[in-house]
């Protein structure tokens, strides 16, 4: 399963950083939040069945963990 944050170009780099940090840096009771989220894995939700480009705030946080 994955899910996906969908956002503008337009939206700042800092304010989708803050969201996709607060998104898995609490990954665990994010999961918790509604059942749908219950079998998401980071590592998937991060590389399969993108829809759009990565955000320039996603991409950073992602190469701060590692993740890219």
């Amino acid at each position: 399963m994955c899910a996906t944050f969908v956002t503008s170009a337009k939206v700042s780099v800092d304010a989708v950083y803050i969201v996709v940090k607060a998104v898995f840096d609490d990954f665990d009771s994010f999961k918790k939040l509604h059942p749908a989220f219950a079998n998401l894995k980071e590592s998937e939700m991060i590389s399969d069945s993108l829809s759009a480009p990565l955000h320039e705030g996603a991409i950073k946080y992602y190469k701060e963990r590692g993740w890219m």
